[in-house]
Formats: C-alpha cells, structure tokens, sequence
C-alpha cells in the first residue's frame, strides 16, 4: 500500500486534522473576542471624559457669575477643561478622517470651546449672565453630540464582537456536525460491525466476517479480524476433532477400567466361583471391546484333561472346537481357520505358576486386535487367574481350618474324656474283681469311686461341649469377657471386677479363645472352691510387650490337698498358657485367697522385627 496514500485515508490523521481545525476555529474566535472587546474597552473612559466636560463647563459659569476674572479657581478651571478636552482617552479614539461623524463631532466640541466659551469665560466680570448661560449651553450641546458618537461607536463594537462571536459558534457548530456526521456514518458502522465479529468471537463464532474495506485502520483492523477468524476456525475445528478423539479415548479407558473394577469386585466377592459370574466377566468384556465372542477354557483336573468350556455367546459354543485348547498366546502369530476361517488369539490364565487354561478371543478374517484390547484382555486373564488362585488358597485354608478343629477336639478328648473313661475302666476291673472275691465292703468304695469319676466326666463332657460352642462376636474379647463376668456373677455368690485395657489388643482369634477360655476355668475354680466375696480380673502389659493375665479372689486360697477337678481344670490352664507360648502360676496371697496369672508374648508381637540399640 502507497504510504502517502495510506496517510490521506488514515482515520486517525483525519481525527487529528479534525481536532486541530475545531482547535484552530476556538482559538481564532477567542483571540477575535479579545480584540474586540480590548479595542472596545476604552469607549467607557472617553464617553466618562466627555461627559466630565458637561459639568466642568456648568462649574465654570458658576464660578465666572461669583469670583472676580483673576482668580486662581478660575483660571484653575479653563486649565482643566482644556486637558479634558485634549486627555488621552478621548484623542485616541478619535479618527483621523476629517469627514469621520465622530471626529466633526469632536472638532465642533473643541472650535466652540475655543472660538466661543473660553473668549467668553475668561474676561466675564459682571457682564450679561444670559448671553453667557446660552453659551455654556451649546457647548453642552455639542459635548452631548460627542458623547452620543462616542456611545455609538461603543455600541457597534459590541455589536460587532456578538456579530463575531455568533458567527464562530456557527462556524463552529457547523464544522462539528460535520465531524459527527462522519464519525457516526463512517466509522461507527464498521465499527459496530468490529464488536458483533468480536463478540461472536468471545462466545465461540469464528464464522463472522466483516464488510467494511475500507484503506484506513478499521479496514486494516477487519481484514486481521477476518484473517483470524478464518485461521481461529480452523484451528477450533482441529481442536474439536482432537478433543472427540480424546473424549472417545477417555470414555473407553474410563469403560475398561470400571470393567476391571466391576470384575475384579466381582471375581474377589463370589467364593467359589460360579459359571454365572464368569460368563458375565466374559459378556462385559466383549461389550468393552467390541469383539469376540470370548470363550475361556479351564482345566479342573490335575491332569488337564477335564476342560470346563465358557462363552460371552452361549448359543455360539457350537461353533467352537471341542479338543482341549491349541492357541498360541497373543504376542504369537494367530492362527486362522479355527472360527470361520477368522482368527483366534488366545491369553493363558495362569497366576504363580499355577496354569488354570486360557482366554480365547475370535475375530473375522483380516481384523486385528488393538493395542489397548490386547492389553484389557491379559489383565481380566489375571484377575479371573487370581481369583482361581484365591478360590483355591481359601479351599485349602478351610481344609486347614476343618483339620486343625478335628486335631483340638481330638486334644481336648484324649486329655479329659479319654483320660476319664480309661480310670472309669480300671474301676470296673477292681470292682468286677472285688465282686469276685467277694470283698462287700470295699465295693461300696470302689461303687463311689466311680459315681464320682462319672460326675467328673459327665462334668468335662459339659465344659467340652461348652469350650466347642464358645464363640466370640464381632465386638471383641471385652465383650466375651463382660458377659462372662456376668454370667459367673449370676452363678457365684461373689462380686466380679474387669480391670484394664481389654480393647485393640494385638491378639489371634486363637489367641483370644484360650484368654477367655483361662479366664472361665478360673472362674468356674472360684465358684466352686473359693468361697470368695470378691474376684477380679486384670490384663496388664510390661515393658517387653508381654502380656499378663491375672484372675484373683479372696476366698479361701489353696490346701495341700486339693480337689481333684479341680487339678484337672488346671491342667487344662497349663495347657492352654503353652498353646499361648506362656507359663501359668497359681499362688495363694496373704491374708486369704489366691491369683492365677498367665504370661504371654502375643504372636503378633513375637513376628514383629526387633530394633537394634
């Protein structure tokens, strides 16, 4: 673009001249004013002097008509009419052409002061006082014509500045109007065209364009804007194009992984595992994917021969083939014609060495499996492998667990019921023997003999059953303890106390059924031999982790012979501290009365690593 030519149409230049000639025109008719009304300002002062001489010349017939001719007052008064008359104010104003009204005017004023008023005021001594009175008055007279020329030249200039001063306001008025009306015509159409574009812009438009071409900076500006918005449509319909394809990219990842979630809550929820639930793995699956069908294979035996065959398509199971599984895993080549000449990849369902069987996947012929669908397959092949495995590892924990409660009821038996009909047997010999030798009077020793051994096995019977029965809820040992405490508190005649901090503590289920179990056999020891008012039941913890349980009373304490049930229930204790890797000690304590105590490192706590000092 020409630059001269570019300088002629640029808008902001026209403002410029624009605000200059607005400027100028102001400043032209401010200075016009000034002139004017300077030139005008000394119209007051000589209309003031003329108008003086009226009342100097009426004093001076005063004083002609009163003093004598030589009196100072007098000449004192011709001096000053006559520096009136030629004072400053009034011979500036007055022009230079003779023929000027206002200059005849003063000259009249001037030839009949000297011609006719001063002759006569000067020498008048008592002379005719009339003829000078008409003398005075018509130099009044023509000091009147004088202040009226001067009052008109006044009055024209102040006609002449408001002549001025209307007409640069019109000027004025005019030239703004004009600016106005260029500004509203011309720029404010394309202009307001500018803010539509932008506006669009700013809501997300790019298809606005503007009109105006115009060779100034709106043009300029249009054709950016225009550019822009063309450049800016393109790039924002990239941007949506890579926005969807991220959209898209996110909804299937976010579908992939709620289905892991959903299947690995599924999978880790159902013990065992059903058929219903991994067929519903499968049609999740194929949904995510849009593949398939899925068929999983799994071997149940131990020598993969007993294949149990699932599908996401129940009805197409006809479809697959029947032989135990062949496929090769994704990363080999797939191998074709196994479903309708399409392929088949096939994912191992392994986990820790342990193969379960494999995950099949069939595609027509020429479809390859997408990175992210490889991917998804292999990790549901490790959650349905890992919760096999689990399935598994749970079996044979509850075999361990059937195994272990099978080898503690055959302790608790063989240490109290086995024990107990072994010496009922011996009595029976001694008293078939006694029968045979007919010793009467010691049968009845040997007949109370075994009424007692059978109280005492009718009476272990009972604790075994109770011992097999007992168990402790979800709310812990304390609870188990407090209703212990208040069972035994119905049965004894005594008051029982719970000492200590019997929550959070580190203990095994196991663990916590030999503490109550310990805890009852002393109880049950308190009630039946004590003879206590007061029992209590503490736990404490020393500075080595290890526990101690402690059960005291203020009965009688213990004899040098004691009850042998009562040796039996402690042997039970001893048993049940060695099973918690503790030792018991019964003791009396001074002045009455007896403690049990157990104590015990907790499991949890003797697994833990020591810190070295």
């Amino acid at each position: 673009m020409n630059g001269a030519f570019y300088l002629r149409r640029s808008l902001m230049l026209r403002m410029l001249v624009a605000m200059a000639a607005i400027s100028c025109l102001a400043l032209v008719s401010l200075l016009g004013s000034i002139v004017i009304a300077k030139s005008a300002g000394g119209y007051a002062d000589a209309i003031n002097q003329a108008g003086s001489l009226r009342m100097q010349a009426y004093r001076l017939l005063a004083t002609s008509e009163l003093l004598p001719a030589d009196h100072p007052r007098r000449r004192w008064q011709h001096e000053q009419m006559e520096a009136t008359l030629a004072a400053g104010a009034i011979i500036a104003l007055i022009p230079v052409d003779a023929d000027d009204p206002l200059r005849e005017a003063y000259d009249r004023v001037v030839e009949c002061w000297h011609e006719t008023l001063r002759p006569n005021t000067v020498d008048f001594e008592g002379g005719d006082v009339f003829r000078l009175d008409d003398k005075v008055a018509e130099f009044v007279d023509k000091v009147d014509i004088l202040v009226g020329r001067l009052q008109e030249y006044a009055e024209s200039k102040v006609v002449f500045l408001e002549v001025f001063q209307g007409a640069s306001l019109a000027v004025l008025v005019i030239f703004m109007v004009m600016v106005v009306y260029r500004i509203v015509c011309g720029v404010m159409p394309p202009f307001r065209d500018l803010i539509r574009v932008v506006n669009g812009v700013m809501v997300g438009d790019f298809s606005g364009r503007t009109i105006y071409r115009g060779n100034d900076e709106l043009g300029l500006l249009s054709r950016t804007i225009n550019k822009m918005n063309a450049s800016l449509s393109e790039m924002y319909g990239q941007l949506e194009k890579r926005v969807a394809a991220k959209t898209h990219e996110l909804k299937r990842s976010n579908d992939a992984l709620r289905m892991l979630y959903l299947t690995a809550r599924r999978l880790n929820g159902v013990t065992p595992l059903t058929r219903e639930e991994l067929e519903e793995v499968l049609r999740q699956l194929e949904a995510v994917t849009d593949e398939g069908p899925f068929e999983l294979r799994l071997s149940m035996g131990g020598n993969g021969k007993d294949i149990v065959r699932l599908s996401s398509r129940p009805g197409a199971e006809s479809a697959f083939v029947q032989e135990p599984s062949r496929g090769r895993e994704i990363s080999d080549k797939a191998a074709a014609g196994l479903y309708a000449n399409g392929n088949e990849y096939a994912v191992r369902v392994r986990e820790a060495g342990r193969d379960f069987g494999e995950l099949r996947v069939h595609q027509p012929p020429g479809h390859m499996l997408a990175q992210w669908k490889i991917e998804l397959v292999e990790t549901v092949a490790g959650l349905i492998a890992a919760a096999l495995s689990l399935s598994e590892k749970a079996d044979e924990q509850r075999r361990l667990a059937l195994m272990d409660e099978r080898a503690v009821i055959a302790r608790e038996l063989h240490d109290s019921l086995a024990q107990s009909l072994s010496y009922l047997k011996i009595q029976v010999t001694r008293l078939q023997m006694q029968l045979d030798q007919q010793r009467h009077e010691q049968v009845a020793q040997v007949v109370a003999e075994l009424r007692h051994g059978l109280n005492s096995s009718y009476r272990q019977l009972r604790e075994l059953l109770n011992t097999f029965r007992l168990r402790i809820h979800e709310s812990g040992l304390e609870a188990a303890l407090e209703e212990t405490v208040l069972e035994y508190s119905k049965r004894g005649d005594f008051e029982l106390t719970l000492k200590g901090q019997w929550s959070g503590l580190s203990l095994t289920p196991n663990e916590e059924i030999h503490v109550l179990q310990i805890v009852r056999e002393s109880l049950s020891n308190v009630a039946r031999h004590a003879r206590a008012r007061h029992c209590t039941i503490s736990l404490a913890v020393d500075d080595t982790g290890h526990y101690q349980l402690s059960v005291t009373d203020d009965g009688v304490g213990i004899g040098p012979q004691s009850d042998p049930s009562m040796s039996h229930g402690m042997a039970i204790m001893e048993e049940r501290a060695r099973s918690l890797s503790g030792k018991l000690t019964v003791r009396g304590i001074k002045p009455c009365g007896t403690v049990v105590t157990v104590r015990f490192l907790p499991r949890l706590l003797a697994q833990l690593p020591v810190a070295s000092e």
